[in-house]
């Protein structure tokens, strides 16, 4: 029960900022098409998820680094599914950036045919 507790807690900690930003992009969006001249709104949308999910992953590190020292080796694996989920866009993004050979062309060619 324990471990299903500290899942819960972290899917919150991940879903109010997620869902926050979808509905500012959805009012940003609308407002934007109102105007005479357009700005682009996407860009500043993409900043914000970056900077959410930098904080959440730097957040989730700590977390576990914490865990870990406190030797609760359960709660500290509930931190693991979501440093993945986190990283994925991390890597791809730096991969894009980079063009970097090696991994970098395995992981854009992967991401790009899902």
């Amino acid at each position: 029960m324990k471990i299903i507790k500290h899942l819960l807690i972290r899917l919150l900690i991940t879903a109010v900022p997620l869902i926050g930003l979808y509905f500012w992009a959805e009012m940003a969006f609308k407002a934007n098409k109102q105007k005479e001249h357009p700005t682009d709104v996407g860009m500043g949308v993409a900043l914000m998820l970056i900077f959410i999910l930098s904080a959440l992953f730097f957040g989730f590190i700590t977390d576990l680094i914490i865990r870990l020292i406190k030797k609760d080796y359960k709660a500290a694996l509930t931190d693991i599914p979501f440093l993945l989920a986190f990283i994925v866009p991390i890597l791809y993004l730096s991969c894009l950036w980079s063009g970097g050979d090696g991994f970098c062309e395995w992981l854009t060619n992967t991401i790009n045919k899902i």
